[in-house]
């Protein structure tokens, strides 16, 4: 049996950070900036059950010249918040006239001059007078198009970034720049991103540990080696001498790279796009070339890979949504029994693009809500999914896993929620794309409750029986949420 108590874990900042909020939502990579409207969109955030929201601003979108600054974005974010609300703001240093490399979007790089960078940070975080609860510096630097620097660099930028944020605001916690979850993969020469992942980190976390309170995993790799990804990076600080709390900043499923069958897809995609000469100049000419081929031979690929694009057969599409239901509460659970403190989920909502990009083919399908120009509209079933599991787990106080050895494919938890009643979630580990399609597996667990009701993700109350202490129902490859008292939502 795995045992983890959310209450006991962490350093002390661990019950700052639970609050009543254990999910939050990404609002998208554009709020107010590059055509992107700053909405009001908290509204849709609390109607899926979250106070919590995380959001991108960059350095050129707030002071597009040397002290003209400019707030609106920010400033519409800051007058839709209600008292319980709290705000992750992932700061990108992308600067025309700033950064070491010139660019208002990505990737972002080291200030020309620090002393700028420390008198910018120091300007938004006065301008937020107390408002934004966390704050985070660039995003997933090991990833070329997101920091264009070392990690040598990335920490005297963090060390500017986390003493400008103190000194105005000594209540703000600093999350560290998110890491991808390949912790879990031997780090050597047969696992090159890897190696350079835990590479760059390693070092942040041996030299910069007094600059940052939280440490940002994300998590859409591997769905079952959640678990392990985040005990390899809290084994990592332990060995450095010190604990802090990990943090989910992006998580979602399916991902285009979980089935082996897209691989070699994405593979020939990319020597396409490296291939041509050109791609320094004409970087999104030839991406969008290249996935309009991709395209072309959309009936020829494997249903895996069609499902995550546009125009996919409606079978397809209400499979992948069936599947993303699926791994939202899986991944969710995997992460919260492994012990960290907040979830959140990619993402609330994006603008309708053009389809022949890549960031869209990988992640545009991770929208909760349908929106257009401005205007929010249906939500996606995984919405819907998202607001139940908010509001199951609402007062988690314990979760721990209990293996069932002679079901080991059997996952099953036990949920202490505070002033409700024990909860069981369980479901069958299946292959992602065609587990739903064997027979259900008996299980039986005991129960000494009178009464039981069970409901899968997709809001099915599941039959079940009661018979001389114990619990009968049938498992599948859908997690369930089985309590002694009516789960409906009000």
């Amino acid at each position: 049996m795995s045992r983890y108590s959310i209450a006991n874990q962490g350093d002390g900042t661990d019950m700052h950070l639970i609050k009543d909020s254990l999910f939050g939502i990404v609002r998208g990579p554009l709020y107010g900036h590059l055509g992107a409207k700053a909405d009001v969109f908290m509204p849709q955030v609390h109607q899926l059950g979250a106070h919590l929201v995380r959001l991108f601003l960059f350095w050129s979108q707030l002071e597009p010249e040397r002290d003209h600054f400019v707030w609106d974005a920010l400033d519409t974010l800051l007058a839709q918040l209600e008292p319980h609300d709290e705000v992750w703001i992932t700061l990108n240093a992308s600067s025309l006239w700033a950064s070491r490399h010139a660019t208002n979007f990505q990737p972002p790089s080291p200030a020309r001059d620090p002393d700028e960078y420390q008198r910018f940070v120091t300007a938004l975080v006065s301008h937020c007078q107390g408002r934004i609860s966390y704050w985070q510096c660039e995003n997933e630097p090991t990833n070329p198009l997101l920091w264009e620097g070392t990690a040598q660099e990335y920490a005297q930028h963090l060390k500017i970034f986390s003493q400008a944020v103190k000194q105005v605001d000594p209540t703000a916690r600093v999350i560290l720049a998110g890491a991808v979850d390949n912790f879990h993969i031997p780090a050597d020469a047969e696992h090159p991103d890897a190696q350079t992942e835990q590479a760059f980190f390693d070092h942040l976390l041996r030299e910069s540990a007094a600059y940052f309170d939280i440490f940002d995993l994300h998590a859409y790799g591997e769905l079952y080696a959640i678990p392990a990804n985040i005990l390899a990076v809290r084994q990592k600080m332990l060995a450095l001498g010190y604990k802090k709390p990990i943090v989910i900043g992006e998580y979602n499923g399916p991902s285009f790279f979980n089935f082996a069958e897209n691989l070699p897809i994405m593979q020939r995609l990319f020597e396409s796009i490296y291939a041509n000469p050109h791609r320094d100049t004409l970087a999104q000419a030839i991406q969008s070339e290249a996935i309009a081929e991709l395209y072309a031979q959309m009936a020829d690929l494997p249903p895996q890979a069609q499902m995550f694009m546009e125009g996919c057969s409606p079978e397809l599409e209400q499979k992948r949504q069936r599947i993303n239901c699926r791994e939202l509460v899986i991944r969710s659970v995997l992460a919260l029994s492994a012990g960290v403190c907040k979830l959140f989920c990619w993402n609330l909502a994006n603008e309708k693009v053009d389809p022949h990009n890549m960031m869209h083919l990988l992640f545009d399908k991770y929208k909760l809500v349908d929106y257009e120009k401005g205007i929010f509209k249906q939500p996606y079933p995984a919405a819907e999914t998202f607001r139940r599991m908010v509001h199951i787990l609402a007062g988690l106080e314990h979760i721990q896993r209990i293996e069932v050895p002679e079901q080991p494919d059997i996952y099953l938890f036990a949920v202490q929620r505070k002033e409700r009643s024990p909860l069981l979630i369980s479901w069958e580990r299946r292959d992602a794309f065609s587990g739903e399609d064997e027979p259900p597996t008996p299980f039986t667990w005991p129960w000494p409750a009178s009464r039981a009701q069970a409901i899968d993700v997709f809001g099915n109350e599941l039959p079940l029986k009661l018979q001389a202490g114990s619990l009968y129902l049938s498992l599948s490859a859908t997690p369930v949420f089985i309590a002694a008292q009516d789960e409906s939502e009000q």
